[in-house]
């Protein structure tokens, strides 16, 4: 017979029948293309564990009987023991255990047919609910698996947030900070309430269920729709992960996971079916795998957005590229000038207060030493006398010129250029107006400061008697030394 016949005769729905199945409670023929046939065996075995679990009986203690690890005389004793002590609701049960008991009956010869049919005419009039037992809905009690599957997904979510913030604002710039940890959480929350209701809906489980061999459905078999995918999503943020907030996410965490422990169904399952395909080992393996290169990832990524867009030899326009590159990349601002393509400053809106300002105080002009076009050498020189105004730390300004430069360098790695770059930054913020002159591969770099009367005051240089002489002088270059 097929299914929709057993679901009949039975009074149980598949999804009940199937549960047993996995649990080795039923074993029913499988048709050469794959159907299962079942058995007038099959229904008389089916009746049976309906009827024990209509007593109340474990389901361990009927895979006993099964196995003939134990006998039904013997569970029945006990049961008899047990529904003593129970109120007069309960007398037909025992009563019915006594008949069985009688009978001589084991479970292979037990009638269970004719046993449910007594059940039904002796509570037909009667409220109580002792009978009605609510057959097992498939669940999957394993905490380890099922923490596992949230875990790939939700670093999928955080992978997928980081490249699209990439995408839109063309950087990565995390820091620790309480409002970028907010946006994050923002984020992901948002990608988990639109995609995961979606994964449901068409495949029954998410990329993370999938690799453990996890699935939830309803009891017939059909996917969720995607109102109850959305519903089960917004419940298992709110009531399982505390919605990320600190404290309230490991206290709801740790009590599912505990739930889980004991058996018992989260209120976001209860009325449908979580299935698991297979225990198998290989999956852990893949999850492991997963979030090794899942973590390389996340790793490489500074190193990534640290590559220059121009690399080998630059023509000045290209240099100019890498500088405002380097200049968004480390979120360098300088208030009303950017450097154009030609790599010279210019003013992104007119402020005629600036004109009267001595060119030593806006930004250095670089010159440039160019070989059939390529750029072999950037520097600048500054130098007044008898300045009122304080002087500028230009540290930022040579940190892009030599990023810019050196990062072009195709001889160099991703991971190089990382360690370059923060050499390079370290480097010129310990200095601060001193002069220094370092080599980094291929290339030199040189900056040489003399001054008198003016004051440091770390990022300013500052006139000590603005009536008084006073004396500023700067030279810097990076220059490729090989050819």
């Amino acid at each position: 017979m097929k299914i929709k016949e057993i679901e009949l005769r039975s009074g149980m729905d598949r999804a009940n029948i199937r549960y047993y199945e996995k649990e080795g409670l039923l074993q029913p023929e499988r048709t050469e293309n794959g159907y299962r046939e079942y058995s007038e065996k099959d229904l008389q075995q089916l009746l049976k564990v309906r009827l024990l679990r209509s007593l109340h009986f474990s389901l361990e203690d009927i895979k006993s009987l099964i196995q003939k690890k134990t006998t039904l005389s013997f569970l029945l004793k006990n049961q008899i023991r047990y529904l003593e002590s129970e109120t007069e609701d309960v007398l037909y049960a025992k009563s019915l255990c006594e008949s069985i008991v009688s009978e001589g009956a084991t479970f292979e010869t037990l009638d269970a047919e004719k046993h449910l049919v007594s059940i039904e005419e002796a509570t037909s009039e009667s409220s109580s609910e002792y009978f009605n037992v609510d057959f097992e809905i498939p669940q999957v009690f394993e905490p380890i698996r099922r923490f596992t599957a949230r875990s790939l997904d939700m670093t999928l979510y955080s992978i997928l947030a980081i490249f699209l913030k990439y995408l839109i604002l063309g950087k990565y710039t995390p820091d620790e900070s309480i409002g970028y940890t907010l946006q994050n959480i923002i984020t992901v929350l948002v990608m988990i309430m639109i995609l995961e209701p979606i994964q449901l809906k068409l495949f029954k489980r998410t990329f993370g269920k999938w690799i453990m061999g996890l699935y939830i459905e309803n009891l017939n078999g059909s996917a969720l729709s995607y109102e109850d995918s959305f519903r089960r999503t917004l419940h298992v943020l709110v009531r399982g992960m505390g919605l990320f907030i600190p404290l309230a996410d490991l206290i709801s965490l740790g009590s599912s996971f505990d739930k889980l422990r004991k058996g018992e169904i989260l209120s976001w399952d209860r009325g449908i079916a979580y299935r698991m395909k297979d225990r198998k080992i290989y999956r852990y393996i893949m999850a492991f795998v997963l979030f090794f290169f899942i973590s390389i990832s996340v790793i490489i990524i500074p190193f990534w957005k640290n590559i220059a867009p121009n690399r080998g030899s630059l023509t000045v326009k290209e240099f100019s590229e890498n500088f405002r590159h380097y200049q968004d990349l480390l979120e360098i601002d300088f208030d009303n000038y950017k450097l154009n393509d030609y790599g010279t400053w210019e003013e992104i809106e007119p402020n005629y207060r600036t004109q009267y300002l001595p060119d030593a105080i806006k930004y250095p002009q670089f010159r440039f030493s160019t070989k059939e076009h390529n750029v072999q050498e950037v520097n600048f020189i500054v130098t007044y006398e008898n300045n009122p105004f304080w002087v500028e730390n230009y540290r930022d300004v040579m940190i892009l010129a030599s990023l810019s430069l050196i990062n072009s360098d195709g001889k160099e790695n991703i991971f190089t250029n990382l360690i370059t770059s923060e050499e390079i930054i370290s480097r010129f913020y310990e200095k601060r107006f001193q002069s220094d002159s370092f080599a980094i591969g291929d290339f030199s770099i040189s900056s040489k400061i003399e001054y008198d009367g003016y004051e440091d005051t770390i990022e300013i240089l500052k006139p000590t008697n603005r009536e008084r002489s006073n004396y500023y002088h700067h030279e810097f270059f990076v220059r490729r030394t090989a050819p």
